[in-house]
């Protein structure tokens, strides 16, 4: 980014490949902000049902017998706005501030076959503003109230359906016996 070097945070490490043009991100499983890995794996479909990303899931490793997985998303030039920047321009791009005073980075989305959803972890590292002004979120996080609702809503956006290998040993990863 312009105003400062790219670095990780709690859940990701993260690469710069330049002549890709994206941001090669390896989170630790233990170190997710949600409840599950499911729930992480699916708010990268819902961010790029509702941010326009392009993340891509490329594999996933074992190191000291943690699980990490390798995700590679658009490298965004631009810098991270500050905390009343971030709110005003996240609210004029259409999403809602439900507590005007906290700085939580809890937003709601409203949308038509959904309602109300809820996006959090919107703080002002994981927000970048490009040179048009957008704002652009770069790791979103989505909560509903159980396992049921999220599947009712990855359902009602068509991102329930399976593509590519449905299992590690159908991708030629080496499975761990024990």
């Amino acid at each position: 980014m312009e105003a400062s070097p790219m670095r990780g945070g709690k859940e990701h490490r993260v690469a710069y490949l330049q002549a890709e043009g994206r941001v090669l991100k390896v989170a630790n499983v233990y170190a997710l902000a949600t409840e599950s890995l499911y729930d992480y794996l699916t708010d990268l479909l819902l961010c790029n049902r509702f941010f326009d990303d392009d993340l891509e899931m490329l594999g996933c490793y074992e190191e000291g017998e943690r699980l990490h997985l390798v995700i590679s998303q658009p490298y965004v030039n631009g810098t991270h706005p500050d905390w009343t920047e971030l709110k005003t321009g996240l609210v004029a791009q259409g999403l809602l501030d439900p507590s005007p005073r906290a700085k939580g980075g809890n937003f709601i989305i409203n949308h038509d076959a959904l309602g109300q959803v809820d996006v959090f972890d919107l703080h002002v590292n994981n927000v970048i503003r490009d040179a048009t002004g957008w704002l652009h979120p770069i790791d979103a996080h989505f909560y509903f109230d159980d396992r049921a609702a999220r599947v009712a809503a990855l359902e009602k956006l068509g991102l329930n359906r399976v593509s590519g290998p449905t299992a590690l040993s159908a991708s030629g990863l080496p499975r761990i016996k024990g």
